[in-house]
């Protein structure tokens, strides 16, 4: 899903980021007997913060198609939090303050695809 150009933001030396989205029209799709989708919105705020240095990941241009190291990086291991919520026709939740605390986040620059070479 695209999102509005200034929705994230980065820092100078690109050890933290910040995305945050008001009001992102995001449909929300049933499965049952046929498929319906009601117009519905997310709110999201998340913020990173790198936690170590950042490591050079992937092999560029020389990975193996049917690999999955076919891009170039570098990524820092990170801390990330914020809150989210959303809302269709007659339903609508907010989130407590989410972590990614026991589990993976990862902050930095990666190339792949036609802005590989």
């Amino acid at each position: 899903m695209e999102i509005p150009r200034n929705s994230l933001q980065t820092s100078r030396r690109g050890r933290s980021a910040r995305l945050r989205v008001t009001d992102l029209p995001m449909p929300d799709t049933f499965f049952y007997s046929n498929n319906v989708s009601v117009s519905g919105q997310i709110d999201v705020d998340l913020t990173w913060h790198a936690t170590s240095a950042p490591v050079q990941r992937g092999n560029g241009a020389a990975g193996s198609e049917s690999d999955f190291d076919r891009f170039s990086g570098e990524l820092a291991v990170a801390s990330c939090e914020g809150s989210g919520g959303g809302a269709e026709t007659g339903f609508g939740f907010r989130t407590g303050r989410l972590t990614a605390d026991g589990f993976f986040a990862e902050l930095g620059y990666e190339r792949n695809g036609v802005f590989l070479t």
